[in-house]
Parts: structure tokens; C-alpha cells; sequence
């Protein structure tokens, strides 16, 4: 996925009546659903070029956001989604040894266990310290505001396993529990829901993410 790319994908986020809050998050509007459909001004016919609707048509609904990120997430790199792409660097070589990405991933890893509030408290950190996409964090903070629709609609899902994808730090041995010799509830969640896309998806051909040995890279 490229800048420009993300950028007509944030044009139509806009169209979707989402209520935003003095911290940035937001809640889909009242008698708004993830497929309710809007109207909107293709005037570049962005949808159209991105592969979404028609010629001819002028609305667009969550899900079909949600369809086109997921299209576009498998080749993304988490500098794709900030603001400013140096800025993220300056700031992730001015701390010690700490993967900012990390806070999307625990934002995914939470979601998709249905802890709405660790979620909004990691979101709301990637916003401030990682500098995501403000278009990105209004559309995934309305999304997880519905706690059934993170549980049960695989679209949704798809969306935050490829989130987590992309941000996952090398080193993974924090997710460890010593006490049940095995992953956290989390992280063994998202393994469950990567193992679902390589079944179903035929995405990736690499086996699932092992445990870390010794000091990574960030």
C-alpha cells in the first residue's frame, strides 16, 4: 500500500457519520451500521479506481472501507499508516529499545478479545506517541465502540489480524506466560485468527510467528 493510496481511502472515511470526542474517538452515529450506505462526491472517481464500487454509483459503506483496507493491509508497512512517516522514525530512535508499532499491536490483540477499553487506551496512545492516521484511528474506534461486531464479523476481524500483522514486534516473549507455559489469552487469539486467513485466504505460506530467542531488533 502507498500514501496516496491510504489518502482516498481517508476521503471516504470522511462520508461516514462517525461522533468524534475531545480525544479523537470515535462512535458511529446513531442508526449507523457497518453496511448503511452514504452518498458521496467521487469526483476523481477514487472508489472507482480503488476497486470498490461501480461506475455509476456514488455510495459507500463501512464495510466496503473495511474490504478495501483489507485488500490493501497485506503489503502495508506500519510507516504507511502515520502521519509522518519521519517523524515516526525521529521518534522511535529517540527511545530505548521500544517498538512504538507495538501499541497498534496490543490495540488489535485487545479488540479482538473484546477489551473495548485496553483498546481505546492503546488507540488513543498510537494516535498520540506513533502519530497513526487520524482517519484511521476515527474508523477503528467506532468500529470496536460495537463489541458484537468484533466478535462475530470476519471482515472486522480480517482487518485487525492484518492490523496486528504488520505491527507485531520482533520480539514477542512479553506475550509468553511462564505460569501456563504457553501464550496469553491474546496473543493466542491471534494466532487462532491468523491461522483462520491462512486457511480460508491462502494469504501467507509462512509458518505461524514462534517465540523469540535472545535480543531482536526492533
Amino acid at each position: 500500500m502507498s500514501h496516496g493510496i491510504f489518502r482516498e481511502i481517508e476521503r471516504l472515511i470522511e462520508y461516514i457519520p462517525i461522533e468524534i470526542d475531545t480525544y479523537g474517538i470515535g462512535k458511529l452515529a446513531t442508526n449507523t451500521f457497518i453496511d448503511s450506505r452514504y452518498n458521496f462526491k467521487d469526483i476523481d472517481r477514487i472508489a472507482t479506481r480503488l476497486g470498490i464500487l461501480e461506475i455509476g454509483k456514488n455510495t459507500v459503506s463501512v464495510r466496503d472501507i473495511i474490504k478495501l483496507l483489507n485488500k490493501f493491509l497485506k503489503d502495508a508497512e506500519i510507516e504507511e499508516l502515520v502521519e509522518s512517516p519521519r517523524r515516526y522514525r525521529e521518534i522511535q530512535n529517540s527511545v530505548s529499545g521500544i517498538p512504538l508499532k507495538s501499541l497498534l499491536f496490543d490495540f488489535c490483540l485487545s479488540a479482538l478479545v473484546g477489551d473495548t477499553f485496553d483498546a481505546k487506551l492503546f488507540l488513543t496512545h498510537s494516535l498520540y506517541l506513533t502519530g497513526l492516521r487520524r482517519q484511521l484511528v476515527i474508523l477503528l474506534s467506532a468500529i470496536i465502540n460495537d463489541s458484537a461486531l468484533v466478535k462475530n464479523d470476519n471482515d472486522v476481524r480480517e482487518m485487525l489480524t492484518l492490523l496486528a500483522l504488520l505491527s507485531e514486534p520482533n520480539n514477542i516473549d512479553v506475550y509468553f506466560d511462564i505460569n501456563r507455559e504457553g501464550f496469553h489469552t491474546r496473543y493466542n487469539t491471534y494466532l487462532k485468527e491468523i491461522g483462520k486467513l491462512s486457511k480460508y485466504n491462502n494469504y501467507y505460506n509462512t509458518p505461524l510467528p514462534k517465540i523469540s530467542q535472545g535480543k531482536n531488533k526492533i
